[in-house]
């Protein structure tokens, strides 16, 4: 395939077009997640109140009692911890189609309500929303807030950015 000097340097814009696009999305990226809460990758200690525990048959180990821990009906082990809630379905990716724009819209937001210790700044949440606008229209309007001067931080709030959504 022979390439034209013109189609050439179309490709290149194209390509440097693109390049200037993800360093944009990506750098909005590195300052949201500045701000994001770190996780513990240690869990936590036991407390030194050994009456607290009680011993799971089946691995020996202690583990905490009923305020935290249940025993599972067979009592051959422990089930998962009672505050934890299972993990919220991930919003399907949006592409602009007006049809179900109000279901993605709902779906983000149930996710970002059940997991609100993620989601302490507006910000965050909106650059998490755009990041599922991954084809059609709405891809061009994400990259196009990602490429503003403000990025996410262009909207005043959740509040302006829903208005705008709908």
């Amino acid at each position: 395939v022979q390439l034209t000097q013109a189609s050439f340097t179309s490709h290149t814009a194209k390509l440097t077009g693109l390049y200037q696009t993800t360093e944009a999305v990506s750098l909005s990226l590195q300052a949201l997640l500045e701000h994001l809460p770190l996780a513990p990758t240690t869990p936590p200690m036991p407390p030194a109140d050994a009456k607290q525990f009680v011993s799971a048959p089946s691995s020996g180990f202690l583990a905490p009692a009923a305020a935290e821990w249940s025993v599972s009906a067979s009592g051959l082990g422990l089930s998962a911890p009672c505050s934890k809630l299972p993990h919220p379905a991930l919003p399907d990716v949006y592409d602009g189609d007006h049809k179900v724009g109000e279901c993605f819209l709902q779906s983000c937001i149930t996710y970002i309500q059940l997991s609100s210790e993620a989601f302490t700044l507006d910000a965050l949440k909106i650059a998490w929303i755009l990041s599922y606008m991954k084809a059609g229209q709405a891809l061009t309007y994400a990259l196009c807030i990602f490429q503003c001067s403000g990025g996410v931080e262009s909207f005043s709030g959740w509040t302006e950015f829903e208005k705008e959504f709908q």
